[in-house]
């Protein structure tokens, strides 16, 4: 069983290799999840590759944001180079980005990354029919699915065995990206997760931050499970994090009796409080700690007076020149990491901890120590002769245009407006007249009154869509695929995909879409989508008009009314549902439950009537307003399509990322 570790610098690179780790993964300059680590250059990465090989190392690439139409020929000069490097494996988000790898650069085995939200079995077949090697898991698998997922024996399978969780399902956050335009799905997670909220009934608390995973005793069981991979989360975290953890997790690997002397070995991990999530099926107690900040480190106190440089503190922990601390603002907010130049001791508690430069404090700011002198690592010297490589793929225009052209173009095509539902009753209130489709996303009691009610059937025929929900366990589906075959196959319903997995729920569906959540930020995603028997896909909420102009598409539909889900989470978050949750710029939120799934919806919404004209232009035909989480009623319905027949702004609507941007 491997251990992989994480490099976000160096010095990381280094503590893992010394500790004992069988791979590193680490991420380029540009396309990997952690862009505000320091990263890696491929002039870097040159040497890094032999000498890990030497020492019998395996590198890994991680490649797994999505990619915007304008970059993907910088994109493929990264893969090309990679590959001449000699890389063990790149870790891939971007389905069309898998498609370029299969295709031209075939000597890069595929991984798919953990933002691909892969979590069930026919999950596993479509990334193997895709040409993936192995799968990184969601993080929310229980020990008994895991097994599951092994004894199918049909790719490797990787799993997360210690360090951060977020809040979300992988891949399913737009919450940063919301309050900002800093895409975690882009690599630039602002962790949202992690900041104070406040309820409308005088509640605060850190309601969706949740502790650390530790699954050091349940090693010998992912052994015989068949786990191939154990991944250790931090690249962002200190070379003596890297150090400890896989110390830690290589001896109780290695010497299994020794197991309680590898748990005193990450009690200095410097992480937060810790956590087996959900690998014993159920939620467990105190996953989240609302009325603490989960900060990662140990925590050391608050601070008693600030000035621009020092500030004092009461601590019983000894803090030393040259340790590195974490600043946290009371909101929650990302905190200031700075070093210890100074300390100065009071009393036997109290001391003035002067920093190595000056920096915005506050009184009652957490401190947390988050590094220390790592004693036991070596400073290494790269004797080896580097891997020579070039830099530019010399026929990459040529594949890009070769995509451009991958979609069929009607030019006598109609504009078709589609309407999403979560609620029953709309079918009741919505003309059939006025729309071209709809999208029923239903809880499983509502798709049972749809399987038995005929008169809708007559209503709505061969308009409606059945999406699943977007996180179906291997023990859900067999019900789910009786629930398709039966509508799509034998009332010949539409079937929208918001899952790789559902592209494979029914196999013998011809009229299949991707939703929004199948991203889709370039041609060759579209392409891509449409050789698994997608033709339709929807163009990604997060996405920005300029990137939506270079990549237009009549195939691709646009959301121009949507209530945002923030986060889409299997963690039951410490608040009451369906009340309003704010955070400290008084943007509201409110908590939905779908069946066992929790949505964060933005109260904002996002509207892009005013906008339609311009994406028709364009040549985009298809569009889409969106009514989860709306009460159904009538006169509401009138309104918004009064607003989206006329391209009228509806009030109080704000443009997501669309004229601003997408980071």
């Amino acid at each position: 069983m491997e251990l992989l570790a994480p490099a976000g610098t160096i010095d990381c690179f280094n503590a893992a290799i010394d500790a004992g780790a069988d791979a590193v993964y680490l991420g380029l300059t540009e396309f990997n999840a952690r862009m505000r680590a320091k990263n890696f250059t491929a002039k870097t990465l040159s040497y890094l590759v032999p000498y890990a090989h030497e020492r019998k190392t395996k590198i890994y690439v991680t490649f797994n944001t999505l990619i915007k139409q304008f970059e993907l020929k910088r994109a493929i000069d990264f893969l090309f180079q990679i590959e001449q490097i000699g890389v063990d494996a790149v870790i891939l988000q971007d389905i069309g980005i898998a498609e370029i790898v299969r295709s031209y650069f075939p000597k890069l085995k595929m991984h798919a990354s953990t933002q691909m939200s892969v979590h069930n079995s026919l999950g596993l077949k479509i990334c193997k029919d895709l040409g993936f090697r192995r799968v990184v898991v969601a993080r929310e698998l229980s020990l008994f699915e895991i097994e599951k997922l092994c004894s199918q024996n049909v790719l490797e399978i990787e799993i997360f065995c210690h360090g951060a969780l977020c809040y979300s399902v992988s891949g399913m956050c737009l919450a940063s990206s919301f309050f900002g335009g800093a895409s975690g799905n882009r690599g630039r997670c602002t962790q949202v997760c992690r900041r104070k909220f406040f309820t409308s009934k005088n509640n605060k608390g850190y309601f969706f931050s949740p502790r650390d995973l530790c699954t050091i005793d349940y090693l010998q069981r992912f052994a015989k499970a068949g786990v191939t991979s154990l991944k250790i989360e931090g690249r962002m975290k200190s070379p003596h994090y890297v150090y400890t953890v896989v110390s830690a997790y290589k001896l109780a690997i290695n010497q299994p009796h020794k197991t309680e002397e590898a748990k005193e070995i990450l009690l200095k991990d410097l992480g937060r409080n810790k956590t087996t999530f959900f690998l014993e099926g159920e939620q467990p107690k105190e996953l989240i700690e609302r009325k603490n900040p989960q900060g990662t480190g140990i925590y050391i106190g608050k601070i008693e007076k600030a000035d621009q440089n020092s500030f004092t503190l009461s601590t019983k922990e000894d803090i030393t020149t040259n340790d590195i601390i974490r600043i946290q603002p009371q909101n929650g907010y990302e905190g200031i990491i700075c070093c210890v130049k100074e300390v100065r001791k009071i009393d036997t508690q109290t001391k003035i901890i002067t920093l190595d430069a000056s920096q915005k404090l506050s009184n009652g700011d957490f401190v947390y120590l988050i590094g220390t002198k790592l004693k036991e690592q070596k400073k290494q010297k790269f004797s080896i002769k580097p891997i020579l490589y070039k830099e530019k793929y010399p026929n990459s225009f040529k594949i890009i245009k070769k995509y451009e052209n991958g979609l069929e173009y009607d030019a006598n095509r109609d504009r078709r407006l589609f309407v999403k539902i979560n609620n029953y009753n709309w079918l009741y209130l919505i003309d059939k007249e006025s729309i071209g489709g709809i999208i029923c996303a239903f809880n499983k009691i509502e798709i049972q009154r749809l399987i038995n009610d005929i008169e809708i059937y007559k209503k709505f025929n061969r308009a409606i869509y059945i999406e699943p929900p977007p996180y179906i366990s291997e023990n859900e589906i067999i019900y789910w695929q009786n629930i398709v075959n039966f509508l799509c196959l034998e009332k010949e319903y539409g079937l929208m995909c918001s899952n790789l997995s559902h592209i494979y729920l029914g196999r013998s569906v011809k009229r299949k879409r991707c939703d929004y959540m199948l991203w889709c930020l370039n041609k060759i995603s579209q392409v891509a989508y449409n050789l698994l028997g997608c033709k339709y896909f929807a163009y990604s909420l997060e996405d920005d008009v300029l990137n939506i102009r270079d990549c237009a598409s009549q195939n691709g539909m646009i959301y121009l009314f949507t209530h945002v889900p923030l986060f889409i989470s299997k963690i039951k978050p410490e608040v009451e549902k369906n009340i309003i949750i704010y955070d400290d710029l008084k943007r509201r939120t409110v908590l939905k439950q779908i069946d066992n799934l929790y949505y964060l919806i933005a109260q904002e919404t996002v509207c892009l009537f005013h906008k339609r004209k311009k994406l028709e232009e364009m040549g985009i035909n298809l569009f889409c307003i969106d009514l989860s989480f709306i009460e159904p009623d009538k006169k509401i319905f009138d309104k918004i399509l009064y607003c989206y027949q006329n391209q009228i702004k509806y009030e109080g609507s704000c443009l997501f990322n669309f004229k601003g941007g997408l980071k």
